[in-house]
């Protein structure tokens, strides 16, 4: 892959980010409840937006692919959990919203798992047939 489909790429994952901060920010005032909701559904969003970003892209070697997208995946988690964080640091709710977060990127690493499982087996009926 380029530099420069690389450096689109991230740009793309960086403006999902941005988008996610931005809907916290447009909500408003929320109960525990709807706030925990709401930012566990961007969350889960975001991660299944960040995967069909990168899915696609990376290097041609199946092995090499696998290992770019789990890092680039890992980095787009972090960034978000950092800005998220941030823009909840004053929220009353921030440590039940943290939870929901923290147990959303779990779920996350679960489906990151399962959608490069699905690949590699899309690529071995591929090689085989």
């Amino acid at each position: 892959m380029s530099d420069r489909i690389a450096d689109l790429n991230a740009g793309r994952r960086r403006a999902l980010c941005v988008k996610l901060v931005d809907q916290i920010r447009r909500r408003g005032q929320l109960s525990a409840d709807e706030l925990t909701e709401f930012a566990g559904g961007l969350l889960e969003r975001y991660t299944r937006d960040l995967l069909q970003e990168l899915l696609p892209d990376g290097p041609d070697d199946v092995a090499q692919h696998d290992a770019w997208v789990k890092r680039q995946f890992h980095e787009g988690l972090d960034r978000a959990g950092a800005a998220l964080r941030e823009v909840l640091r004053e929220s009353t709710y921030r440590h039940a919203v943290a939870q929901v977060l923290q147990r959303k990127m779990f779920e996350a690493e679960g489906t990151l798992r399962q959608a490069l499982k699905a690949r590699a087996l899309e690529h071995s009926a591929a090689t085989f047939s």
